[in-house]
């Protein structure tokens, strides 16, 4: 059984475009080693960086061309996540950033499109508590609660080291 390559909708793992019918499919899925000299002239590798997945998608548009090209354009200007089966593997969550086509005149009810994805990877924060000697300050080496911290007036002194753009706004019309 030969599985179709399809785009499909994260949140609703429904198809998107069913008229595409691609042509070529290119993945790259590379992985890369850093290199440094050490002292005698040799170069090492001690580290793999591990670059996102990209995916070149040759495919022909047809159908309701006008309406498919919208809805794909849509997805592209409006950055949404997809996922992408191919016959080996399924690919989420993918950007759609290139989307090229061609018109040609031979081709009078199709377009020959090209998509360019890339994967998509969220950075997630880390919090916790860092060791105190990783901070200047050792009360300063939770990072958990500082959304909880509460502003608290000036005082006198603070306010007089304010400029004069500030003083005028607070009403203080004294030079």
């Amino acid at each position: 059984m030969i599985t179709e390559v399809k785009i499909f909708d994260l949140e609703s793992f429904s198809t998107l475009f069913d008229s595409v019918s691609p042509i070529q499919i290119n993945v790259r899925d590379e992985h890369k080693a850093t290199q440094f000299q050490v002292e005698s002239g040799e170069t090492r590798s001690d580290h793999v960086i591990i670059n996102p997945i990209e995916i070149g998608m040759d495919l022909v548009l047809t159908g309701e061309i006008k309406n498919i090209f919208s809805s794909m354009q849509q997805v592209f200007d409006e950055h949404k996540l997809v996922g992408i089966q191919t016959r080996v593997k399924t690919y989420q969550p993918m950007l759609l950033t290139g989307f090229n086509h061609d018109e040609i005149p031979d081709m009078i009810d199709a377009i020959k499109l090209s998509l360019r994805f890339i994967e998509w990877q969220t950075v997630e924060p880390e919090y916790g508590d860092l060791p105190p000697r990783s901070t200047q300050k050792p009360a300063q080496s939770s990072t958990v609660n500082r959304g909880n911290v509460q502003t608290k007036e000036a005082d006198t002194e603070t306010k007089k080291k304010g400029s004069v753009a500030t003083r005028i706004a607070d009403g203080d019309w004294s030079f």
